[in-house]
């Protein structure tokens, strides 16, 4: 099992310790500067795609992972940790997402696997991210719930997907398990329908089946 985060590594987490309570959520399909700002950047990546670059993806879905996110991906609220879940060593976010799953035994837990931004030094990072989820909340035990985060994720519905929970890697991060998904398109039923779906005009004009596709590996996760 992942090492819990000692208190000397605190200096590496993004932003300072946990409080409370996390940010309020939007309501009525609004939202909140983080996740306009998160949103903000998913777009300018699929706008980053070089439409020359890959034409053996010719008649592909989605160009790139961002395009699938803006396309099926949720919104998910901060919120303080439950009862006995991490914090856990930062980088490794994909198992402690699963590992948070697994310990807290909980059948509505769903693992989510995205983007998501905090604020570090009065600065915006954004990478690629997963955290836990039993409805509209994030449940990061990686990042603290109150260091300005916003995360946009999919919501994965069947278990056998999800990464292990000691040495798995991301869904999106292997080529094994994104290229399909890049190329088809997810089943309906492979998304779990929780989380906040985003408003209808911030989804890119570009999800429907692409002429060509761009760069397929995302940035480090953290």
């Amino acid at each position: 099992m992942n090492q819990r985060s000692p208190d000397a590594a605190g200096r590496d987490r993004p932003g300072p310790a946990a409080g409370p309570t996390g940010p309020a959520p939007a309501a009525d399909g609004l939202l909140v500067p983080a996740e306009t700002t998160l949103i903000r950047y998913l777009r300018q990546r699929t706008a980053e795609v070089d439409p020359t670059s890959e034409p053996v993806l010719d008649g592909w879905r989605y160009p790139s992972p961002f395009h699938l996110l803006l396309d099926v991906g949720r919104l998910f609220t901060p919120a303080p940790l439950p009862p006995g879940a991490g914090p856990l060593m930062v980088t490794f976010c994909y198992t402690n997402a699963a590992q948070t799953i697994e310990d807290q035994e909980d059948p509505a837990l769903v693992y989510v696997e995205g983007y998501g931004s905090c604020t570090i030094d009065s600065a915006v990072h954004h990478a690629p991210h997963a955290w836990a989820t039993g409805g509209t909340h994030a449940i990061d035990p990686t990042w603290p719930a109150d260091s300005g985060c916003a995360y946009l994720g999919i919501p994965f519905a069947d278990p056998e997907m999800w990464p292990h929970p000691l040495y798995g890697d991301g869904i999106l991060r292997k080529h094994t398990t994104l290229l399909p998904i890049l190329r088809d398109g997810l089943p309906a039923d492979a998304v779990a329908d929780i989380g906040r779906p985003l408003p209808h005009p911030i989804r890119p004009a570009s999800t429907r089946r692409a002429e060509s596709a761009g760069p397929l590996s995302p940035a480090p996760s953290v």
